[in-house]
């Protein structure tokens, strides 16, 4: 099971006393909190975790469940998640995906889980972060590394993906074409799964037609 390593989040030791969580929570809070980083996306950002983390820690039950947790991940090697909080991990986990996705036969993806992931990778909050960097090259990579993914899902799964690449492709007018030719492509393919029943049965018929004919 992954986890978020809230003891790194809140800047203390797994050891440290209520107090000193309560005391970097503040600090921390104080220093992330949206009123003193107005447009602000990743302190934004960085403000929820130090909440999420708090709302652990500072919860005796809570906490006692998440050290067992993290114990077990730290027993079996397992990573901790990190938040996508700059443009640069938010690529990064991109090309996760895109690398994964190399891997696999198309042909069985869960497409529900492929989506759900994809939305979460261009999350509104991400997107605020994107936005805010404003960093084009970066904006260009996960654009591309995102379409090869997101090409194997059925276009009532890709429309939302769509609409928030073109978010992310922003003022780009290349990038918006790039995202618009493959939304064209999507809805291309969903006519052809559409019909394609009724379009093998006509050839079908037509098939038996000319061997009848044949044969008088």
């Amino acid at each position: 099971m992954q986890l978020k390593d809230y003891y790194t989040t809140l800047k203390v030791q797994p050891a440290a006393s209520m107090l000193q969580i309560k005391k970097s929570f503040r600090q921390l809070a104080l220093t992330y909190h949206p009123d003193k980083n107005p447009g602000n996306a990743v302190a934004e950002a960085t403000f929820k975790e130090i909440q999420e983390a708090y709302e652990t820690l500072s919860n005796p039950a809570k906490r006692e469940e998440y050290n067992y947790k993290r114990w077990y991940n730290r027993s079996i090697h397992e990573t901790f998640v990190t938040e996508a909080l700059t443009p640069g991990s938010i690529l990064h986990e991109c090309i996760r995906l895109n690398n994964y996705m190399n891997t696999v036969n198309a042909l069985r993806v869960d497409f529900d889980g492929l989506s759900y992931h994809i939305r979460q990778l261009l999350s509104d909050k991400n997107i605020d972060i994107l936005e805010q960097f404003n960093d084009e090259s970066i904006n260009v990579k996960i654009v591309e590394k995102i379409l090869s993914p997101a090409s194997v899902l059925p276009y009532q799964y890709a429309e939302t993906i769509i609409n928030r690449l073109l978010r992310v492709a922003g003022s780009n007018e290349i990038l918006v074409k790039q995202v618009q030719i493959f939304a064209g492509q999507q809805k291309q393919k969903n006519l052809w799964y559409r019909y394609r029943a009724a379009f093998v049965m006509i050839i079908t018929l037509l098939i038996c037609w000319l061997i009848y004919m044949i044969s008088k």
